[in-house]
This record gives C-alpha cells, sequence and structure tokens, in this order.
C-alpha cells in the first residue's frame, strides 16, 4: 500500500497531512487535473474507520490512464493528493492526485 501525503486541509478526513480513513478512491483520469479523492469532505470531526491517521493507505484507483494503477489498484510508493489552486484547469471538486502519470 502506498505512503498517503494529503495536503487538502480542509478535508474532514485529513490529519497533519494524513487521511484517518482506511482506504481512499481516486476517480477521474485522462490527465492529474480531472483526477480528485471522491472521499473529499468538507466536514469535520467525521468518524472513520481507523480512528486514527496513518501514512499507509490502501488506495483504489479509477484513473485508467495513470502508469500506477494496476486494476484499480494504486501501486504507486507513494501518493500526494492536493488541493485545487486558483487558476488551475481542475475539473473535480477541490483535489487532485498529484501522483498521477499519464501511461
Amino acid at each position: 500500500m502506498p505512503k498517503l501525503s494529503c495536503t487538502v486541509t480542509k478535508c474532514g478526513h485529513n490529519e497533519d497531512k494524513l487521511c484517518s480513513l482506511n482506504s481512499i478512491e481516486v476517480a477521474g483520469g485522462e490527465k492529474k487535473d480531472n483526477t480528485c479523492c471522491i472521499n473529499f469532505t468538507h466536514e469535520h470531526y467525521v468518524s472513520n474507520s481507523s480512528h486514527s491517521a496513518t501514512p499507509i493507505t490502501h488506495t483504489f484507483c479509477q484513473a485508467k490512464d495513470c502508469i500506477y494503477n494496476n486494476d484499480n489498484i494504486c501501486m504507486a510508493e507513494s501518493i500526494e493528493i492536493k488541493s485545487c489552486g486558483a487558476g488551475e484547469d481542475c475539473t473535480c471538486k477541490d483535489t487532485k492526485c498529484n501522483t498521477f502519470k499519464k501511461r
């Protein structure tokens, strides 16, 4: 499982750049700016299944065009989920998988 770094501090699952969920799912896929973490939520204090954030997070991936996608599982050594900044051409809501690399 990849090490996850998440800089989306406005997500309710984010704890010190880690995710409090046991797994996440990345959707989208033809390029980095149209990928996103579908587990993103604006709500804070969301209950979770792991109860504490850890760097190792199982990642399901729908980004078929990414070199790290192996049968809908991310095989990257590490993953960075980022916020979409002003002026970026993100087509998903609020987040993107910064690790995405086109096949």
